[in-house]
């Protein structure tokens, strides 16, 4: 390796152990909701200042480093402007797509004080989310709804990102009903339903998700045809339908705890029925690049939260085979 190459190498691992500065700096953001600020119109670090009830030089700082970011620009005129990535933080970002506020939410709170027990996970494989909070599974979320509405907030988020690539699959055309098994707040199961007109759709989740999935569904007119089950993936799942639908489930739980979920729905379905899975399929072997980072943020995300994993696609479909 030349001298040029291990440079960069360096600097490369520098950037990655010193990221934790960019995840709070973007939470920081979204609390004192400067993305909304700066929607508004330009305004001075010292304007902000005043209506965050920061001192104008610290809160400076924290703009310029979100200029580094994306979320703002600063002007030669010392105003700050609102930027691409910083539009995606608003609350309501309108056309340029779903909010990402709750997902930073999410990564610089609840996700933010798991991590240093990931030595816990990488040793025993299990959850360090259980370990903390002596609760397994979401049941960390029963008393905290504020919390619940975040996390659910952020899962709407991503799954509005890919909910247009899901829509276009040609499993629709023949199907009648299905189920979002852990629907959430019913964002993927409410854009299927509203974009195939002869579809029904039912979303399956804990109650803490009801709320927010009932006001989708009403918003959307598809009240007749969509409907929301309190119910638990390990239990039950609605039997008879046409398609079940999993996304982003099995990469939260171990095999045996997969297994169990896929036999449930094969054992609920209709003749001729689907079983559809959304997940991130893990290569078998990761390289340095943007596309591989993401799946070893998540894997090791699931190791720490559920003790789950990404899978490869032989993987996948051992589950499937073995249920």
């Amino acid at each position: 390796m030349s001298t040029a190459s291990q440079r960069r190498a360096r600097e490369r691992l520098l950037r990655h152990a010193t990221a934790c500065w960019s995840t709070q700096a973007l939470g920081v953001a979204v609390e004192m909701d400067l993305p909304d600020r700066l929607g508004a119109g330009p305004a001075t670090a010292a304007n902000l200042a005043a209506d965050c009830g920061a001192p104008a030089e610290a809160l400076q700082r924290l703009l310029r480093a979100l200029c580094a970011l994306d979320v703002c620009r600063e002007g030669s005129d010392g105003r700050f402007t609102l930027a691409a990535g910083g539009e995606a933080l608003r609350r309501d970002p309108g056309a340029a797509g779903p909010s990402l506020r709750a997902i930073v939410q999410w990564w610089s709170g609840p996700m933010w004080s798991l991590w240093p027990e990931l030595a816990y996970s990488v040793r025993t494989g299990h959850s360090a989310r259980e370990r903390r909070t002596g609760q397994p599974g979401y049941a960390f979320l029963d008393d905290q709804p504020e919390m619940a509405a975040t996390f659910h907030q952020a899962m709407q988020a991503m799954t509005a990102m890919v909910a247009d690539d899901i829509i276009a699959l040609d499993v629709w055309r023949d199907a009648k009903q299905l189920v979002d098994v852990g629907g959430g707040n019913g964002t993927l199961a409410a854009a299927i339903a509203s974009a195939h007109p002869h579809l029904h759709a039912s979303i399956l989740d804990r109650a803490d998700a009801q709320g927010a999935a009932d006001v989708l569904i009403h918003s959307r007119g598809i009240a007749s045809r969509c409907r929301f089950v309190v119910g638990d993936f390990f239990v039950e799942v609605p039997a008879g339908l046409d398609v079940y639908l999993l996304k982003s489930i099995l990469h939260n739980w171990d095999d045996a705890a997969c297994a169990r979920i896929l036999s449930l729905c094969a054992r609920a379905s209709a003749p001729g029925a689907w079983v559809l899975l959304v997940e991130r399929v893990r290569p078998q072997r990761l390289r340095p690049r943007q596309h591989d980072a993401g799946l070893a943020r998540t894997d090791l995300n699931m190791l720490i939260g559920l003790g789950g994993r990404e899978r490869t696609l032989e993987e996948l479909a051992e589950l499937l085979a073995t249920a």
